[in-house]
């Protein structure tokens, strides 16, 4: 499992889950949207077999930290998903929106494309 700092609004680093498997990124902390439209209830399966609720996506500006540098960026079509423990962000959404993930023994790198 690799792990990615996140600061959001308030400059606290917060650790959201590298998820291969992920669709969509995803988090619990409602406070974190710079941006936010309340959607109809959606189902989120998660990997444990757990059902949970989105209830509200859009975007967050965010501060990462990976491979000990800073870089600022707005993560987009986040869900909202008040029951989940953990955030996490999607490989394969991180691909989609044009930045390169990579993977190393030193751990996980986020670069734009």
């Amino acid at each position: 499992m690799f792990v990615m700092a996140l600061s959001a609004n308030d400059h606290t680093m917060y650790d959201w889950i590298v998820d291969f498997g992920a669709t969509q990124h995803m988090t619990f902390e409602q406070e974190w949207f710079t941006t936010y439209e309340r959607i109809s209830p959606r189902t989120v399966f998660m990997g444990d077999d757990t059902v949970l609720d989105a209830i509200g996506k859009w975007n967050i500006k965010a501060t990462m930290q990976v491979g000990g540098e800073f870089t600022h960026t707005t993560i987009t079509q986040v869900l909202h998903v008040p029951k989940m423990k953990n955030s996490l962000i999607s490989v394969n959404k991180l691909n989609f929106e044009s930045f390169k993930v990579e993977f190393d023994e030193d751990g996980c790198k986020v670069n734009d494309a």
